[in-house]
């Protein structure tokens, strides 16, 4: 019994090891293949300046408006 003991805690620690790193990898994979499927089907972007006169509305609109005040008392 005392070897029963012994040894199936380490088994079972290591079999779960290797189940938890098979599932992790093949996830990893699964994610890899959606990506890349992803990629292939997304149409190329037609030009860069849209976006940039985009970015820079977004700029001036998060920008807080400069208050001058005078000196404090």
């Amino acid at each position: 019994m005392d070897r029963i003991r012994e040894w199936s805690f380490p088994v079972v620690l290591l079999t779960a090891w290797i189940a938890v790193a098979g599932y992790t990898l093949s996830s990893l994979g699964e994610a890899h293949a959606r990506v890349a499927a992803a990629q292939k089907v997304a149409p190329p972007a037609e030009s860069a300046a849209p976006v940039a006169s985009k970015h820079l509305s977004l700029v001036r609109k998060t920008q807080k408006p400069v208050v001058h005040r005078g000196p404090r008392a």
